[in-house]
C-alpha cells in the first residue's frame, strides 16, 4: 500500500498531524538540551591565582593591589591578569627592615616583578561554577579535559547512531523514544552528582549513548506522520525546535550558573515525555510492516476522526490488505544490505568519487557547525547572549533553505553557503577584538550559512544515490560525518597557539568543499534514480 496516498485523503497537515508534531517537538527541544549542556557544564572561566598573603577566603577576583601581585596581559581587548603566574614574594619582614617603614603584606614592595612564578590556588570571577571550578581544571596541561568533555560526547553520540536505528527498526519508533529519553535523563542526573572527572567524563558517554534515539525517533515519527507535499514545512517545524531547545539551554545556563543544577534542570522535566506512551501513536508504517494491520487502521481512523475527514473504502481496503505485502518487502530485503550497498559502490567509480566527495562535505559541516556553536561562547560581549543568538539564528535559516534549494538547486546552494560560511570565519579572524559588533554579526552569518548547508546535504546526498543504495549511503555519511563533530570540541586548543586558528581552519575546509561540490551534478528537477545505472547517468544528462 502506498501510505501517501492514505495521509493524502486525511490531510498533509490536519489537527491529528499538528497536536502530534507540537508533542514531538518538545522532545526534539529536549534532545537539544541534552546535546547542548556540555558547552556550558564544561565551559571555561575567568580565574587567576590565589595570594595567601593577601586574599581573605572571600576573595574579590579584581582587588586594587592585584596588578602589583600577579602579570597582566591582553585578552578579547582587555586587560586581564595571568591565570597560572604570579610575582614571586620578597622576604616581607626583612624588606621592612630595610626600608624603616611598616609595609603592608600587599604593598607593591611586597613582590618581586622580575621574577613570575606558578601558583597552585586559584580565585574564579563571579559565581559561575563549571566542573572547572569543581575540580579546578585549571592552566594549559589541563585544558584539554575541558575540551575532551565535548569530544566524549560526540564519541557517544556516534556509538548510540550505530544501533538505534536497529533497536528502533525492532521495538518500533514510540518505544525507542520514551526509553531513550528515561535512559538519557537517567544518565543526565547522574552525571549532576558526580564526584570526580572520570565518573563525570563516564556519564558523558553513556548519555548519547543511550539517548540519541530520543532525536532520531522523533524525527522519524514526524516524517512518518505527513504527507510527501508537507514533509518540507514539517521538517522545519520540527527542526526549529531543536533551535529554541539551544537557545532555552543558553537561558537556563545563565539563569542558574552552576552545572550540576543546569544539567538537573534540564534533564528532570524530560521525564514528562513518559505520558507520550498515551498521548502519541506509534509509526503507521512501522505497525504496518509487523503485520499489526489493527492497530495501523486504528491510527489512521483516528487520524481521520480528529481532522474531520472521511477515508474512501478503497483506502480503507488498501489499509486491511496491505500487511502481508509490507511483510514481504521487508523478506526481500533482509540479506545482506550493507555489504551489498558497499560492493556497488567500489564497482562502479561514479558512485564511489560522489560517495567520497559527500562525505568530505558531511565531515566539513558538521565539524564547522559544532566548532562555531562551541565558539559562540567566546566571541566577546556576553556568552549567554551570544549563544543564544547564534541558536535561534537557525531558525531562518531551516526556513529559507527549501526557497533556495528549489530555486537555484541544491548543488549551487550547497556550494554557495559553504564559500559564505568560509569567507565569514575568515573575515572574523581579522576583525579587531574590540569591534565586539562587527564580529558577532560576521559569527551569526557564519552560523546562518553552515546550518543552510548542513539541511540542504541531508537531501542533496539521498537524491545522489539510487534506491537500493540510497538509505545505506546516507547513513555512511551521516556517520562519517560525526567525525567532525568528535574532532570540533578540540579547536579551542588550537586558540592557544594561535586564536584566529580556529576559524582559519572552519573557512579554509568550508571553501574547499564548497568548490569540491562543484563536481556532483545537480538533482533538482531530476528523476530520483532507482539503479545505479540510472545514478551514474545523473550527471552524463545535465552535460549533454
Amino acid at each position: 500500500m502506498d501510505l501517501d496516498e492514505v495521509l493524502d485523503e486525511l490531510k498533509h497537515f490536519g489537527k491529528f498531524q499538528a497536536i502530534n508534531y507540537l508533542l514531538l517537538s518538545v522532545a526534539i527541544l529536549f534532545a537539544a538540551m541534552f546535546e547542548a549542556s556540555f558547552i556550558f557544564t564544561a565551559g571555561d572561566l575567568d580565574y587567576r591565582c590565589r595570594i595567601p598573603e593577601c586574599d581573605s577566603m572571600e576573595a574579590t577576583f579584581n582587588p586594587d593591589w592585584l596588578q602589583h601581585a600577579v602579570p597582566f596581559h591582553k585578552h578579547d581587548g582587555r586587560s586581564v591578569p595571568r591565570r597560572c603566574l604570579r610575582f614571586a614574594s620578597r622576604n616581607f619582614s626583612l624588606l621592612s627592615e630595610n626600608t624603616g617603614r611598616n609595609l603592608s603584606s600587599c604593598s607593591p614592595e611586597s613582590f618581586d616583578n622580575h621574577s613570575v612564578v606558578r601558583c597552585d590556588e586559584w580565585v574564579y570571577a563571579g559565581e559561575e561554577t563549571t566542573v572547572l571550578r569543581e575540580w579546578d581544571l585549571t592552566c594549559e596541561e589541563n585544558l584539554w579535559k575541558l575540551t575532551m568533555v565535548g569530544t566524549v560526547n560526540n564519541i557517544g553520540q556516534f556509538v548510540g547512531l550505530a544501533g538505534v536505528g536497529m533497536v528502533s527498526d525492532r521495538i518500533g519508533r514510540k518505544t525507542t523514544l520514551i526509553v531513550s529519553m528515561i535512559l538519557s535523563c537517567m544518565m543526565g542526573v547522574a552525571r549532576s552528582l558526580a564526584w570526580s572527572y572520570e565518573i563525570f567524563l563516564l556519564f558523558e558517554f553513556l548519555d548519547p549513548a543511550l539517548g540519541t534515539g530520543v532525536y532520531t525517533s522523533a524525527l522519524v515519527l514526524g516524517m512518518e506522520l505527513v504527507g510527501s507535499r508537507s514533509r518540507v514545512f514539517a521538517a522545519t517545524m520540527i527542526t526549529s525546535f531543536y533551535a529554541i531547545g539551544q537557545a532555552l539551554t543558553g537561558l537556563t545556563a545563565w539563569w542558574l550558573q552552576n552545572w550540576r543544577l543546569i544539567l538537573r534542570a534540564s534533564y528532570l522535566p524530560s521525564l514528562l515525555c513518559i505520558s507520550y506512551y498515551w498521548l502519541i501513536p506509534e509509526s503507521v508504517r512501522w505497525l504496518l510492516t509487523k503485520k499489526r494491520t489493527k492497530e495501523a487502521s486504528d491510527i489512521i481512523l483516528n487520524a481521520a476522526r480528529r481532522n474531520g475527514v472521511c477515508l474512501s473504502e478503497r483506502v480503507m481496503i488498501k489499509i486491511r490488505t496491505s500487511s502481508e505485502q509490507e511483510d514481504e518487502e521487508n523478506l526481500e530485503g533482509n540479506g545482506s544490505p550493507w555489504k551489498t550497498a558497499v560492493s556497488q559502490v567500489f564497482r562502479s567509480k561514479t558512485l564511489l568519487m560522489r560517495l567520497i566527495i559527500c562525505i568530505i562535505c558531511w565531515i566539513t559541516n558538521s565539524f564547522v557547525y559544532i566548532g562555531l556553536s562551541l565558539s559562540a561562547v567566546s566571541v566577546g560581549g556576553d556568552k549567554y547572549t551570544n549563544f543564544i543568538l547564534v541558536a535561534l539564528v537557525e531558525i531562518p535559516a531551516y526556513a529559507v533553505t527549501p526557497f533556495f534549494s528549489d530555486r537555484f538547486g541544491r548543488r549551487l546552494s550547497l556550494c554557495v553557503s559553504l564559500l559564505i560560511a568560509g569567507v565569514c570565519c575568515v573575515a572574523f579572524a581579522f576583525i579587531p577584538e574590540d569591534y565586539t559588533t562587527g564580529k558577532l554579526i560576521l559569527f551569526l552569518a557564519g552560523k546562518f550559512a553552515i546550518t543552510i548547508a548542513f539541511t540542504v546535504v541531508y537531501v542533496f546526498t539521498a537524491e545522489l544515490f539510487p534506491t537500493e543504495l540510497r538509505h545505506s549511503m546516507l547513513g555512511a555519511c551521516s556517520m562519517v560525518g560525526r567525525i567532525g563533530s568528535i574532532i570540533a570540541p578540540q579547536t579551542p586548543l588550537l586558540a592557544e597557539i594561535y586564536k584566529a586558528l580556529p576559524f582559519f581552519l572552519f573557512g579554509g575546509i568550508s571553501v574547499a568543499s564548497g568548490l569540491l561540490i562543484l563536481l556532483i551534478p545537480e538533482t533538482l528537477n531530476q528523476k530520483l534514480p532507482d539503479t545505479v545505472e540510472e545514478a551514474e547517468r545523473l550527471g552524463k544528462q545535465q552535460n549533454t
